[in-house]
Order: structure tokens, then C-alpha cells, then sequence
């Protein structure tokens, strides 16, 4: 047993057998003693930005870990509203049994807050916050350390909609300028003397990095969808199946196919081979061109959706209008009697 050390320490240990005869030379080592460390608190929402409704399903995920053990880790929710003081409620994480170094909470099994559990309304901003304690019973006791804290707004579904669906067109325009670049490039090379199938491939590179990206951005927006309750058929088939899923393919397999292929040699005078490279490029603008009809169908479908919107906002007026008439006339009659 050795008492409360800091610093660093040469220990020399001796052996003595029963006949009194010890070892000439001490086993020594050097012995470090260092402070505990407060628990590490990687967090993250997924699918949720800035906004959320009511229902919603408030996805967190990344990594807790402490150098030695694990006592618990809770989620903070901090709920503020107009007519009201902030309140916080304190939520377990059932998954922490305590004594762990690590819990990890990955995208296929995140941790999840309801929402709806706590009834927020339209017009709260909710701070949101991880903290995670450790077991040290040295020094000055148990650590506890805050992740980073988020805020969320609480919105009508219709005005987190309208979000979602700007965020889309801000994306359909970036599609359009990878797109427009990559064709650039291939009518570039197509026309030249000397055709460098090096160029073409930096911009098929360069579009594939770039569709990747739309495609996880397509991606986070059906999840986000899907985590405040708002998610149809129409807009599963739609951002999945017709745009993020073909998207990802694009960036996966054809784009980086198409740079194999620009690598190969290509002599000046193979007007066959450079045939064959404009050929496989305008097959993968095909397939870009494809997607981007159904983001602008996307589009079209968003203005129906607004003009519904408006149509339904429009009779609201009138109805209310007709019963402030009704209310009027019926008032005339009664002075009238």
C-alpha cells in the first residue's frame, strides 16, 4: 500500500528470503501519479437543425467516455417560453449502467428525446445539453463535464416545411453548377486538338465530390422530415428513391468509373478512343440530367403545395369574414326589433 503520491517517483523494491539474503540490485521502476481526467462528451443531433416541431424526435449521437469509469450520463433539456421562467428537466440515459469508459451512440441506435413528452408549444426555444459524470474518488471528488448545448425553436410544421423545402432549392441550384461544369469540361475536351483526358477526369472528380455531398444533404433532409412527424409517402419516394439514392450511386460508382477511365492513355490521333471517353461522359450527364428533372418536378410540386397553402389560408379569410357578416346583420335585426 502505498500513500496519496503526485509527482513522479522512483520505487525501488528489495527481496529478502528466508535465510536473509537479498537481491544486490532493487527492481525499480518510476511510478506517475496524475490527476483524473473529467469525462470526454462527443455529441451531436442528427436530422434536426436549427428548428423542430412539437412532435418532434430529437436524434443525439457520437461518444461518452471517461479514463477510468463511467458514473451516468444525463440529457439536459432546458425549455424557455414568453410567459414563462426557463425549466429544466434532467433525463437519464438508461444505456449508462455506470463502471463504463465508453457508450457509444451510433446512427443506427441513437439516443432519441420525444418532444411530445414534454408538450412544448409554438414559440419555445429549447436548450439542449449532454453531460456526463465519472466515478474519481480522488482529489476533489466526481467530475462532471457539459457537451455542447443546441438551440431549437419550435415552429408550426408548415413554416419548418417552407425551411426544408429552401434548403432544397439552394441544393438543386448547386446541382445545377456540378452539372453545368461537368458538361463544360467534357464539350471542352471533346473540341480540342490535343483532348487531355486528365482535365476531364479532375472535373468528373470534382462532380463526384460534390454530388456526395448533395446526396447526404438530400439524405439529412428526408431524416429531418421523418424526425418532426412530417414525412408522406410522396416525400419518402421522392427525396430517397428519386434524388438522394441515384445521387449517391452518381458519386459512388459512375463519376469515379468515368475518372478510372479518363486515366487510361489516350493518343492525339485515337479519335476512337476519344469517342468512347465522350460517350461514357455523356452517359453519367445523362443519368445527372435525370435527377435533376425530378428535383425540378421537386420544385413544381413545392409551388402546387404553396398555392394550396394559400388557397386553404384564402377560405380561412372568407369564412371568417362571412361570420363577422352574419354576426352584423344579426346585430342590425335585433336594433331593429
Amino acid at each position: 500500500t502505498l500513500p496519496d503520491l503526485v509527482g513522479e517517483h522512483a520505487i525501488g523494491v528489495h527481496f529478502v528470503d528466508t535465510d536473509g539474503i537479498t537481491n544486490t540490485q532493487p527492481i525499480g521502476f518510476l511510478l506517475s501519479a496524475r490527476p483524473d481526467d473529467p469525462p470526454q462528451v462527443a455529441m451531436q443531433l442528427r436530422g434536426i437543425s436549427t428548428a423542430v416541431t412539437a412532435s418532434a424526435r430529437v436524434p443525439l449521437v457520437g461518444r461518452v467516455s471517461d479514463d477510468h469509469a463511467l458514473a451516468g450520463i444525463t440529457i439536459d433539456l432546458e425549455r424557455e417560453r414568453s410567459d414563462a421562467s426557463p425549466r429544466v428537466e434532467t433525463l437519464p440515459v438508461p444505456r449508462c449502467r455506470g463502471g463504463e469508459p465508453l457508450v457509444e451512440f451510433l446512427a443506427e441506435s441513437p439516443e432519441v428525446v420525444e418532444l411530445a413528452g414534454i408538450e412544448p408549444a409554438v414559440g419555445d426555444t429549447l436548450r439542449l445539453w449532454v453531460t456526463a459524470r465519472d466515478t474519481a474518488a480522488v482529489d476533489d471528488g466526481p467530475h462532471a463535464t457539459q457537451g455542447d448545448a443546441w438551440t431549437l425553436a419550435v415552429v408550426t410544421p408548415a413554416e419548418l416545411a417552407a425551411m426544408l423545402e429552401a434548403r432544397e432549392l439552394l441544393l438543386r441550384r448547386r446541382f445545377e453548377s456540378v452539372l453545368a461544369n461537368l458538361t463544360e469540361a467534357r464539350d471542352s475536351f471533346e473540341k480540342a486538338e490535343r483532348p487531355l483526358p486528365a482535365r476531364l477526369g479532375q472535373a468528373a472528380a470534382r462532380a463526384g465530390g460534390e454530388t456526395g455531398e448533395i446526396a447526404e444533404a438530400f439524405s439529412l433532409i428526408h431524416l429531418e422530415f421523418d424526425n418532426n412527424s412530417l414525412l408522406t409517402a410522396e416525400l419518402d419516394t421522392r427525396l430517397l428513391s428519386q434524388i438522394a439514392i441515384p445521387l449517391a450511386t452518381l458519386a459512388e460508382n459512375e463519376l469515379p468509373d468515368l475518372v478510372a477511365e479518363t486515366r487510361a492513355p489516350l493518343a492525339a490521333d485515337d479519335a476512337a478512343g476519344r469517342q468512347r471517353l465522350v460517350a461514357r461522359t455523356d452517359r453519367v450527364l445523362s443519368r445527372m440530367r435525370a435527377v435533376l428533372d425530378r428535383m425540378l418536378e421537386l420544385e413544381t410540386f413545392n409551388e402546387v403545395v404553396d398555392l394550396l397553402r394559400s388557397t386553404i389560408s384564402a377560405q380561412e379569410e372568407i369564412r371568417q369574414e362571412t361570420r363577422d357578416l352574419q354576426k352584423e346583420r344579426a346585430r342590425a335585426l335585433l336594433e331593429d326589433l
